[in-house]
């Protein structure tokens, strides 16, 4: 039941996946990809607010981001998905990446699994270890989501294969339509659960159509800019 509310959303995450993988990308320092917001992002750098975008933008590491808008962030190896109100930091260390989500919900798509990324959530951090891509599924791309909450956080895989993981708690192995549970003081929530705990069939189509807002916008910013940058810049007050 819950994957078929999410089969409509999955769909446009591959259309959307193929699209930003396809597009140039800011991988590289001092840069961890390249932002889309529907509406705009703020950057902020040690408490202080440094920038505000309204169109596609580089990302630097170690920038606080706040999204006014559903926003996308195409990286190298993974496309994101942050929904209204969401924020999050990017950070490079010599053991890898780190999504650190403050607040929100993030939806992710992995064509390949970097080596070391971790999911940061208020609760406790979730290291990524294997990624195992089902041999059914003809896009070879993964989709889950992370949640951020105060009590408590969820690592989610919607489709596409199996994430293996490690916390607090252990290695675990999430499979396609289960979810962990990170509590305040008991990670894991009592380890793997189904993810029909998730989203309403309201929130799902909401997600669909804004998808689609985010798809035209992505495909607008994969053309080449007269100016080489094409990112309105708002300088903070």
């Amino acid at each position: 039941m819950w994957l078929r509310k999410h089969a409509l959303l999955a769909q446009f995450m591959v259309v959307f996946a193929f699209l930003c993988f396809t597009a140039p990308c800011f991988a590289a320092d001092p840069f961890a990809g390249r932002i889309l917001p529907t509406k705009k992002v703020s950057f902020f750098t040690d408490g202080k607010k440094v920038g505000q975008y309204t169109a596609e933008a580089p990302l630097p590491w170690n920038t606080l981001v706040k999204c006014d808008g559903r926003t996308a962030l195409r990286m190298e190896h993974m496309v994101v998905v942050f929904e209204n109100g969401s924020s999050f930091m990017l950070s490079r260390t010599g053991n890898g990446d780190t999504l650190d989500l403050k607040t929100g919900t993030a939806y992710f798509t992995l064509k390949t699994l970097p080596e070391g990324l971790t999911f940061g959530t208020p609760q406790a951090p979730v290291v990524t270890e294997m990624m195992v891509l089902n041999a059914a599924t003809g896009d070879q791309l993964l989709k889950g989501y992370v949640k951020a909450g105060k009590s408590e956080s969820e690592l989610g895989v919607l489709e596409g294969g199996s994430l293996m993981v490690r916390t607090a708690d252990g290695q675990q192995t999430i499979k396609s339509g289960q979810r962990i549970i990170l509590a305040q003081g008991t990670l894991g929530g009592g380890g793997l659960a189904p993810t029909g705990g998730g989203l309403s069939v309201g929130a799902i189509t909401g997600i669909t159509l804004g998808s689609l807002a985010l798809l035209t916008g992505v495909a607008i910013a994969a053309a080449p800019s007269s100016d080489g940058e094409g990112s309105p810049f708002t300088p903070p007050n």
